[in-house]
């Protein structure tokens, strides 16, 4: 049954994506931001002083934002070039301004795309079944 459920969420996927103006489409019901995927670039690859003069900062604040509950998880791109957080944030707004206050972000040594996430929306046309 488990099975079924999964497969019918997921065929609706496509349903789901966001329309042009950034929102659902009109057979779902609007979720909220509860985290944001924020893909990180570096804008060229850092120099030796710039590693050793921004990471001893960067990477104390980073831990911070982890600790304090900012960043649910971290990983590394394994292209070289930047990062990849999931942040829990309830927006794009909120995400930005903690990633341009890092030492990278500062020195515009990094930037990201950020995309806000919330819960699977197609899950609620299983819903009105039992209603």
């Amino acid at each position: 049954m488990r099975r079924v459920f999964l497969g019918l969420a997921l065929a609706l996927l496509p349903m789901s994506s966001v329309n042009a103006s950034g929102q659902s489409p009109a057979n779902l019901p609007s979720v909220p931001t509860t985290k944001v995927l924020a893909l990180g670039k570096l804008s060229a690859p850092l120099t030796e002083d710039q590693r050793k003069g921004i990471m001893t900062r960067e990477v104390p604040d980073t831990v911070r934002l982890y600790l304090a509950g900012k960043i649910d998880q971290w990983y590394v791109r394994t292209d070289g070039r930047g990062v990849v957080f999931l942040l829990n944030v309830s927006s794009v707004d909120e995400a930005r301004t903690l990633l341009e206050r890092l030492p990278l972000g500062q020195a515009k040594l990094m930037s990201f795309d950020l995309i806000p996430l919330g819960p699977l929306s197609p899950l609620a046309l299983l819903l009105k079944e039992r209603q």
